[in-house]
């Protein structure tokens, strides 16, 4: 019997419905703590850059 975990998944990338079309279409026993934590941690920093570059955007438009 084959291992579920001997094969860990490439990282999910692409937009947020992309990622979880993905994460849906893999077998729960074949992702290990440190692939989800991974995961966590990228999509983490993907948000923390997003609303960054937000507050940036509503600065630029804020009158003095």
């Amino acid at each position: 019997m084959e291992d579920p975990l001997s094969q860990t998944p490439e990282d999910l990338t692409g937009t947020v419905d992309e990622r979880q079309r993905r994460l849906a279409q893999l077998a729960p026993e074949a992702l290990s703590a440190e692939w989800l934590r991974r995961q966590l941690d990228n999509a983490l920093i993907a948000w923390a850059a997003e609303e960054t570059e937000l507050d940036i955007v509503k600065d630029a438009h804020t009158d003095y």
